[in-house]
């Protein structure tokens, strides 16, 4: 079994609505708004704990667009974000947004790799 796969995305956005309408109607995503704090975009069924129940299948979310140069990004679900930012340092990455605590759901943090792209890293909390 593969370890630290790909398990969201994240697009800006600066009207959560438009977003909201767009994603819905083109592709046909269920979007759920947080008001100004951005929205989560669910583009497979979940169960009770909010995990997709198709093999393969990610959810994702919108963030606040800060300036013309966010992208979308992708996020890694991996055991121990402290073990991978030292490997991603190592391995000539750098962070960009340090290790944080997402509610109930986790830890998060930013790194690009040595090309400039940004990933996210998504750690669940432990039981």
């Amino acid at each position: 079994m593969f370890k630290n796969k790909v398990v969201l995305f994240e697009i800006p956005a600066s009207d959560f609505k438009k977003a909201k309408e767009f994603y819905e109607k083109v592709f046909d995503w269920k979007i759920e708004l947080w008001g100004d704090e951005g929205a989560m975009a669910y583009t497979t069924a979940v169960d009770k704990d909010q995990n997709p129940v198709e093999p393969g299948a990610i959810n994702g979310g919108f963030y606040k667009r800060k300036s013309n140069n966010d992208h979308p990004s992708f996020g890694v679900q991996t055991d121990s974000i402290d073990e991978t930012l030292q490997a991603i340092e190592k391995a000539g990455g750098k962070i960009t947004t340090p290790k944080h605590a997402i509610g109930e759901w986790g830890f998060m943090a930013d790194f690009t790799d040595p090309e400039g792209n940004l990933i996210t890293l998504w750690e669940k909390p432990k039981k």
